[in-house]
């Protein structure tokens, strides 16, 4: 934020305590109108309140309810969006016409299942849900997504808990709602996956010892630096500075003025250009783009083409002045698009063909590419989806994304295997898929959650700061054997090092050599 405006944001409001309450780490006692259900990601019980004579809220009924008085009511998850659940008698009019996650009843041209997914396990054209669904649910493919496998009102279950595309769905299961996770390696298989990628994340920043092929891994992570490895590049822009004196948390509008800023830096502010948001959300950074586009008090509603992509439609769209009603219109006039990134052509979208009038040739646009949070894969399918737009005949301007969530990258989608192969133990031949690989990828991207971790909450206040300080009493304590210093310089390099193999594609793939890392 700039200025030195000390003035109390217009609507701040009291601060109240985001943490765990007290009581909802305790399980419910008789009578108390809770639900039973433990959300084990969050270490507390479910806060929602239940029926009389259920343990469980609407959401939780797909876990067993043995003590429940009504046996009829049996929930399972929805096919075309497993993160709610749906009483079973009522399935059918659910999909038929309730759920917003259900598919359009035309598919759209630009709608091509996994076209950006960079390597397809073997088998997967020829093969069934029943022979590898669960390798296919885990790599988030085309094959377990209802919203492509499943008409709009077919009733995929049969009898009571099986589905012809998901398998058995029993409501007696608890691993419907816990992710699948891998065993963590071992001390020595950690040591073992992390020395190259650290030794490949050093000589990439130009931080990389004379010694490096001789020092201990202990001694490489030393030299890990998350505020030295990459300049820092924060920028602003104007489009923002209203905002930036009313919000209450400036996280949000610093880095959305900084995206934009970077923008505006590289001359990529051209009406000339189409804009597309991936990940788009509400599309609160591009009301701020098209702000942007129509600096001054007469902003014209029709200046610059943007484009939203988010696989989800959020309700509330974001506008600048909610007391604004032409705010409204102008969401309105953004051309949204309902669709997962892993599964668009972008070459079909009618609003980015152009046809010549003279020769009846068809051409695309120029467009640019933005997101503020592309979590994990999504930065890779959104990669791939512009070089694909690319060798269709279309011009990649230029490309801003915030990289974030590496901890979901699948290997299925990370956009360069040939980079990974330079620091698995397993490399991928020719492109071609490699279980051994895949399984050291996922042990990778858990590792690099390790770069923003905190310390148990169990641990007191001074054993946090010999952690940090990489001083712990019992260096074990960890199945990785390492301190909590050295496991958040390891998150880091892991981060960095996924994301050096994104760069080099772009540079390489995308052609645009001046790319880089801020």
């Amino acid at each position: 934020m700039s200025g030195g405006d000390n003035r109390e944001p217009l609507n701040k409001r009291p601060r109240t305590n985001r943490g765990k309450s007290n009581h909802l780490v305790k399980a419910p006692v008789d009578g108390e109108n809770r639900c039973h259900f433990f959300v084990a990601a969050k270490g507390r019980f479910c806060p929602l309140t239940i029926k009389i004579g259920s343990k469980y809220c609407g959401e939780h009924m797909v876990v067993c309810d043995s003590g429940s008085t009504e046996p009829a009511t049996r929930r399972v998850p929805c096919p075309y969006d497993p993160s709610h659940s749906v009483d079973f008698n009522k399935l059918k009019r659910h999909m038929e016409a309730l759920c917003n996650s259900r598919p359009p009843a035309i598919r759209p041209a630009f709608t091509n299942p996994d076209c950006n997914v960079t390597l397809l396990p073997p088998g997967y054209a020829e093969k069934s849900f029943d022979e590898c669904g669960q390798l296919w649910s885990s790599e988030a493919l085309a094959k377990a997504d209802a919203r492509l496998m499943v008409k709009p009102g077919e009733h995929v279950y049969l009898g009571a808990t099986s589905s012809k595309v998901f398998g058995d769905l029993s409501s007696s299961s608890h691993e419907l709602l816990a992710r699948a996770k891998p065993e963590p390696p071992d001390e020595a298989t950690v040591r073992r996956l992390l020395r190259p990628v650290v030794t490949a994340y050093l000589q990439a920043t130009l931080l990389a010892p004379e010694n490096i092929e001789s020092a201990a891994l202990d001694d490489l992570l030393e030299l890990v630096r998350p505020s030295e490895d990459f300049p820092v590049d924060i920028c602003t822009h104007s489009a923002l500075e209203k905002r930036s004196h009313v919000k209450t948390n400036p996280k949000h509008v610093l880095q959305q003025s900084s995206l934009i800023g970077h923008l505006g830096k590289r001359g990529l502010l051209d009406k000339q250009y189409v804009f597309i948001e991936f990940g788009a959300g509400k599309g609160e950074l591009s009301v701020y783009v098209h702000a942007a586009l129509n600096p001054g008090p007469e902003r014209s509603d029709n200046g610059g083409s943007i484009i939203l992509v988010d696989r989800k439609n959020f309700r509330q769209k974001y506008s600048i002045d909610d007391q604004n009603s032409k705010a409204e219109s102008l969401q309105q006039r953004f051309e949204r698009i309902y669709i997962d990134i892993r599964d668009l052509d972008l070459s079909k979208i009618p609003e980015l063909q152009t046809v010549d009038p003279a020769t009846g040739a068809t051409h695309l646009r120029p467009i640019v590419a933005y997101s503020k949070h592309l979590c994990g894969a999504a930065t890779d399918l959104t990669i791939k989806c512009l070089e694909r737009y690319q060798q269709a005949g279309g011009s990649v301007a230029g490309v801003a994304i915030a990289l974030c969530c590496h901890q979901v990258c699948k290997y299925s989608m990370y956009i360069d295997h040939a980079h990974l192969s330079t620091a698995t133990t397993h490399g991928s031949i020719a492109g071609e898929w490699c279980d051994s690989q895949r399984a050291e990828f996922q042990h990778l991207t858990t590792m690099s959650s390790w770069a923003i971790n905190t310390p148990a909450p169990s641990q007191p206040n001074g054993d946090q700061q010999q952690q940090r300080d990489g001083e712990e009493a019992d260096p074990g304590a960890h199945y990785s054997g390492l301190s909590f210093d050295q496991r958040m310089r390891a998150g880091h390099a892991v981060k960095r090092f996924l994301d050096i193999g994104r760069l080099a594609f772009v540079r390489h793939k995308l052609g645009m050599k001046d790319a880089g890392l801020v």
